[in-house]
Parts: C-alpha cells; structure tokens; sequence
C-alpha cells in the first residue's frame, strides 16, 4: 500500500531510478503545493527529439506502479523538459518572490548558497517580526534604535507595517506637513510612474531630535489619511516583482544612498502577510523574532522558521535570533520552564551552528508596564526601562570577548553590527 504522507519523496526516487538508466544527469524536483497537490518538474536528455504526449506516456508507465497519471490527481502541474528547453525557460522566469507560498513550495536548492560571514558590512540591515501582536515587537525596535545612537550610529528605522502603523506614532509629531510621506506613499507611486522620482526620498524621511551623539532618521508607514486606506487596497505586492525596477529595493537604495547608515532596522507586518514576507526575506541580513513561549506562537513559528531556513540556503540570508517579550513576572521555575522550552525548540526548528550555542541565540526581556507612560520611546528613556536591553552592554564594547555580552539583548546580533 502506498504512503500517502511520503509519495513525493516515492515518485522522485521512483522517477530517478528508472530514467537514470537512459540520463544518469536526470533531475527530478516534486514538491506540495498549499493545497496538498504536487507539482513535477523533469529535465531530461531522454525527452529529446520525442514530442511532448510521448514524454508523458513515458513518464505515465513509470508512475503507473503507484496508479497514477499525469494529467489525474494528485497532479497540479507538471514540466518535462529536455536541458535546453529548461534553461531557455530559466531565463524567461521572473524573479523569485521572497513570500511565504513561493518560499516553502520551493524544492530545497541543489547547492545551498555561500553564507556572508561579513560583521562590518555597512548598513547591516536588521527586520523585527512577530507572528502575533501585541508582543513588544515596535517596542523593542525602538530601544534598539535608541540605544545604538547613544553609541554614536547613524541608525535608519523603516515602517514596513503598513496595516497597523507603529513606529510612525511613538515620538512627538513636530515635522512639518511635507515631510510626511513614507513607504506606502513611496512604493505606491513609483509602481504607478516608474518614470518619475515623486515624492522625493527626501519627502519620507524624519529626522528625530535625540539627547545623544549619534543620528536617529525614520521612514514612517506613510501620510496617513483616508487616501492612506485606499493606496493600501490598491497595493499589489506581487507586481511589484514584476517590475523592471522594484520600488521596494529602490527604497531601500534611496535610503542609503541618501542617509549613508550604519544600521537599518525594519518594523515588519505580524503573520504571513507579503510585506511582513518582503521585510523578512527580501533584504534582512538579520531577522529579530519577537515572540511569547505559548502554544500558540510555536506552532505560528515553525512555519517561519521552515520559510526563512529555505531562504536562507538560496540566498545566504536571512540569519535569526529570538527575542521573548514581555515575559511576565512569574516563578523562577515557571521562567526556567519556558526558557528550556525555547532552547529546544530553536534547535530543534533553526538549529545551532558551531561554535554557537543556544543561549545566544534567544534572549527574554521581562514585562514592564511603565513602558506604556512613555510620550516618546526616543527621549530620555528612565534606566529601569532600558536595563534589560542594555545589561552588560558597556562592558562588552570594553573589548572583553563574546561571552561577556550573554545576557544583553545586543548579544543576539551586536557582534554582526558593531
């Protein structure tokens, strides 16, 4: 009787062992859609020279030990292609949408690709995402952010939260009215005049006042207006790949090259939206996962874990550390419970490269309620606030080694942006 959970993995084998006597290079990928139907790719030299019905009556005989058929169920689609034919198609393909259905669908990559080891790579580009809200996520961005500029960077927050904006309304509105643009605005113009610079870069960017020596500049959701809602509704995030030039890297670009930062931090979309995906994906070197040890955030999680350790062997980014927040005020049993719980199940979805361990890979930032009296989260924030995110901070710019950073939230990514 057949496996059903395991038939992929039976047809390829299956597939390979019988066109491999003809084509010893045959390749062979076959993968699940979201609907539970596969989808078959074969590129052969076997297929030379024979029409497209005989290729399937070929591969109808081999598949016929299972009772299946191409053109039948459980088969969605389906591509047999001779070498040529395959790399003709290749070139005719857009490029590869960093979303979560294009994404987990994907076969695994036959090389996973080079990972970039770079700690001075300049701007470091880091994306805050949760799977669920209301965890501290734009929170903690923003003591981030205020903390690196106390140590004198140039630091670049960019509202990719479209659909609920959260950085754009945690410092004092005091920019005057054509400074108020943003991502949306930006995107959403550009998708429609690709030809035309409007609104200028200029126009999205905030610089805001901070007591310290660094600089501090914010690219808000967007001029939020009834216009806003419907700009919103109108966005297509797919076409948005199929440009010649996509206006989301053209964001990104324009930033740096106007801004020259150090660090640019993104507030990501929650759950498995397209822009939460794009901010994840796309560009991040780093991924900060914010999330509380629940059921149900481990169970949302391990699909963006499986997603993001995909993107990751294709493009060499992005790589993860896990942030828990806010953690109640609860036994010293009960928090070593949940923290165990958390290193087992990093490892056990993400892993641990050597010479990595767990604990640096996760770190818990205690609940503090004082947090919500704040008017600014970029001012002069008290030291009670910020302590959990600072602890030990100053003697690791010491220069006292890695270790000395365990217990700081800057030990989750400060060695790969200082």
């Amino acid at each position: 009787m057949t496996d059903r959970l395991n038939l992929p993995q039976q047809i390829r084998q299956q597939l390979l062992q019988e066109i491999s006597i003809r084509d010893p290079e045959v390749k062979v990928h076959i993968q699940r859609n979201t609907f539970g139907w596969l989808r078959l790719s074969i590129v052969t030299s076997a297929f030379e020279r024979i029409n497209f019905e005989e290729r399937e009556n070929q591969i109808d005989k081999i598949l016929d030990i299972f009772k299946l058929k191409l053109h039948e169920y459980p088969f969605a689609d389906y591509w047999l292609l001779t070498p040529q034919e395959d790399a003709k198609q290749a070139q005719s393909i857009p490029v590869q949408m960093p979303l979560w259905s294009e994404i987990l669908s994907a076969p695994d990559p036959e090389e996973p690709a080079t990972v970039d080891e770079d700690t001075n790579k300049r701007p470091f580009v880091v994306t805050f995402y949760s799977f669920k809200g209301g965890v501290g996520r734009s929170t903690s961005l923003a003591f981030v952010a205020n903390l690196l500029t106390t140590r004198g960077h140039r630091v670049v927050m960019i509202d990719f939260d479209l659909e609920a904006p959260g950085l754009s309304f945690m410092h004092p509105i005091d920019i005057p009215e054509a400074t108020t643009y943003g991502v949306l605005d930006y995107i959403y113009q550009r998708y429609l005049t690709p030809d035309q610079d409007e609104p200028k870069i200029d126009a999205c960017i905030r610089q805001i006042s901070i007591p310290t020596r660094g600089e501090l500049y914010l690219v808000p959701a967007g001029e939020y207006d009834e216009g806003y809602v419907h700009r919103l509704a109108d966005l297509d995030v797919r076409s948005l790949y199929q440009n010649e030039v996509n206006p989301i890297h053209q964001l990104l670009e324009d930033v740096k090259n106007t801004l020259d930062p150090d660090i640019i931090l993104i507030d990501a979309r929650t759950g498995l939206t397209e822009m939460g995906a794009v901010a994840l994906f796309d560009q991040a070197d780093l991924g900060i996962i914010c999330f509380s040890p629940t059921n149900q955030s481990f169970a949302g999680l391990e699909w963006v874990i499986k997603a993001a350790s995909k993107q990751r062997k294709y493009n060499g980014i992005p790589d993860l550390r896990f942030l828990l927040t806010p953690m109640p005020p609860v036994a010293h049993t009960q928090q070593q419970e949940w923290l165990s719980r958390t290193a087992d199940w990093i490892t056990q979805y993400w892993g641990v490269p050597s010479p990595v361990t767990v604990d640096e890979l996760y770190y818990p930032v205690p609940y503090n309620p004082s947090i919500t009296t704040l008017d600014s989260l970029f001012a002069e924030v008290p030291t009670a606030i910020l302590d959990p995110y600072i602890s030990r901070f100053d003697h690791f710019r010491a220069g006292n080694g890695k270790s000395s950073i365990n217990g700081s939230i800057f030990s989750l990514f400060w060695g790969k942006v200082a």
